[in-house]
């Protein structure tokens, strides 16, 4: 190679070699430039698409909580009885069996039955209890000798059914399912629980019974002295024979 010769032409051309050179640098640095800038853009991108699936994550896991919860509240309404059925018997207009809604009070359940009687009992009767389904009422008579307990009994007790065990010291099964009295069968204690009945008039029905055998209705205790027509008719829906 004649480096005399590309000497002279170097510096002969010394201008134009140098500006290209430089053009070159400037283009190299470029490109280094843009090549960090795209792997910038790219590491920003990355952390972009991970936080955003993070939080899509998270959104579709609060949405499958959240639909959990709602699914578990429908059932548990599904499975809640929209009405409750109850009897109620004693001193009340209709007795019978009667279906509300579910959340009814007693006061309700009383009303349905076409309200208490004149001679109705109320001290241990809580009108603004919330009935449960099944529930058996009984509204006393004034001078039925009966617990608070006695009042309801609800088949989702542990003390349903305890209503016979508490009093079998005292009571034979003289009493049927509607608390009334039969008075063929009654002893004393059992006859002073009717209204207006106490111990001289219980033992006087006891004798008229011993001698003219057993009543052959309810009405023939009209016969039993001491027990007029005023008398019967407050304590006649208590008897059975």
């Amino acid at each position: 190679m004649d480096w005399e010769k590309l000497k002279t032409f170097i510096d002969k051309h010394k201008t134009y070699f140098f500006t290209g050179l430089a053009c070159l640098m400037v283009v190299f640095v470029f490109e280094i430039k843009k090549s960090e800038s795209n792997e910038n853009i790219n590491d920003f991108d990355d952390e972009n698409t991970e936080l955003l699936q993070s939080e899509k994550d998270n959104t579709d896991n609060l949405l499958d909580k959240t639909n959990s919860e709602k699914t578990k509240t429908e059932e548990i309404a599904a499975a809640k009885p929209k009405n409750v059925t109850c009897d109620i018997s004693g001193a009340v207009n209709h007795q019978g069996v009667y279906t509300l809604k579910n959340g009814a009070r007693l006061n309700e359940l009383i009303a349905a039955a076409g309200g208490i009687k004149s001679n109705a009992q109320l001290k241990r009767v809580n009108r603004a209890l919330i009935l449960k389904d099944q529930d058996k009422i009984h509204i006393p008579y004034k001078g039925e000798k009966i617990k608070a307990e006695q009042v309801v009994e609800s088949v989702s007790s542990t003390s349903s059914g305890s209503v016979s065990a508490e009093n079998s010291d005292n009571k034979a099964d003289q009493t049927t399912t509607s608390n009334k009295v039969n008075i063929n069968t009654a002893d004393v204690a059992q006859l002073q629980q009717l209204n207006g009945i106490g111990e001289k008039k219980a033992q006087q029905i006891i004798a008229y019974r011993q001698k003219n055998g057993q009543f052959k209705s309810i009405e023939e205790l009209k016969q039993v002295s001491g027990i007029g027509e005023k008398t019967f008719v407050a304590l006649k829906e208590q008897l059975e024979v």
